[in-house]
């Protein structure tokens, strides 16, 4: 009986994986389409930037709604399977992030790829090197960076999504805890020791799974009468240890984890010897954090509009005087510079503006 549980919860968890993977791969490859068709000018453009964001943010956050659909679908599979009716309604859609917005977090590669460049203030090409320039290796360090954030951002995203959805599934119908699954299978180098360690433990439904960057371990519900997530993780982790072989596996065993409260996502999983999250949130305070709700996000999208609002007026100044403008708002300075970008950019903010004022 157990097995078949097992097997009911891999074809589910599986299904979700590869719902949720088809959707994450089509908003980066569209969101690489469009950073990879700006100029390296371009990049140091923020009207340009932030135009390009303000378009990816809304997709994300469309993306996101699906993922939240696919999550719930998945979490009421998962309580069927150990007898339980899923009932009730859901809270509304919220965005996984707090103390930031949407249209920040998508502007987040850009910023990545500028702090690289600054590493080197003698390159500054106008346009891409070919491949026999001598400054190529290191303009295409940049790219990787900006490629690099992207990925990371968007995968902490939905993986904040996906989790804190099923998670809120199963404490509206009475689940009391859950553990993690691995998923071995969707990361590059298998899952991490961090994640191995914590597959054996069991979390409270009112707390948010612990993840780290690029995590991709699932949830399942967890009890002492039912826990079908205990033999789905046996299995890896027998698999694991089989391949990682004598020492290796004693040291996969040994790892020591404790959890870090970060200031955008909350709960971070970390190895024991870490003394704070990777890029914590620049002048917040970590331990600020709280779950998003509908009235963060709210705050969120009045943060947009009247930072699309400030941003319309930049726009017109340089597309009536052909001139660059510097301003500072919001404790931030920002350039505005003459592109051959710049109506595509502005349309681009403009339709955020809309739409996040549909949604007020």
């Amino acid at each position: 009986m157990a097995a078949a549980v097992a097997t009911s919860l891999e074809v589910a968890a599986n299904a979700f994986e590869k719902s949720r993977e088809k959707l994450v791969n089509a908003y980066i490859r569209q969101a690489r389409s469009a950073w990879d068709a700006l100029t390296p000018s371009d990049l140091w453009n923020d009207a340009v930037t932030y135009g390009v964001a303000a378009r990816m943010a809304m997709l994300e956050l469309s993306m996101l709604a699906q993922i939240r659909r696919l999550a719930i679908s998945y979490a009421d599979e998962t309580l069927r399977q150990i007898g339980m009716n899923p009932s009730g309604s859901m809270p509304g859609f919220t965005y996984p992030r707090v103390n930031t917005d949407p249209w920040l977090v998508a502007q987040r590669p850009a910023d990545s790829y500028r702090s690289a460049a600054v590493k080197s203030p003698n390159i500054r090409p106008i346009e891409w090197p070919s491949a026999n320039d001598k400054t190529y290796a290191e303009v295409s360090k940049w790219i990787n960076s900006l490629h690099t954030r992207l990925e990371t951002v968007v995968n902490e995203n939905v993986e904040r999504m996906a989790t804190s959805t099923t998670i809120g599934r199963y404490r509206r119908c009475k689940v009391l805890q859950y553990r993690r699954v691995l998923h071995p299978e969707l990361s590059k180098g298998g899952s991490c020791g961090l994640c191995i360690v914590a597959a054996d433990r069991w979390y409270s439904t009112m707390q948010l799974l612990p993840l780290h960057a690029n995590c991709k371990c699932g949830v399942a519900p967890a009890g002492d009468d039912s826990d079908p997530g205990f033999q789905l993780n046996q299995k890896d982790l027998q698999n694991l240890y089989s391949e990682a072989g004598g020492n290796t596996a004693d040291r996969l065993k040994s790892v020591r984890v404790q959890t870090i409260t970060n200031g955008e996502l909350g709960p971070v999983l970390l190895d024991s010897e870490a003394r704070d999250t990777p890029n914590p949130v620049p002048d917040k305070d970590s331990q600020a954090w709280h779950t998003p709700d509908r009235k963060v996000l709210r705050s969120q999208y009045e943060a947009m509009k009247d930072r699309a609002l400030e941003f319309s007026k930049r726009y017109k100044q340089v597309n009536d005087t052909h001139k660059s403008v510097t301003f500072t708002y919001d404790g931030r300075t920002y350039t505005f510079k003459p592109s051959k970008h710049l109506k595509n950019a502005w349309a681009n903010q403009r339709t955020l503006l809309n739409q996040v004022q549909s949604l007020l």
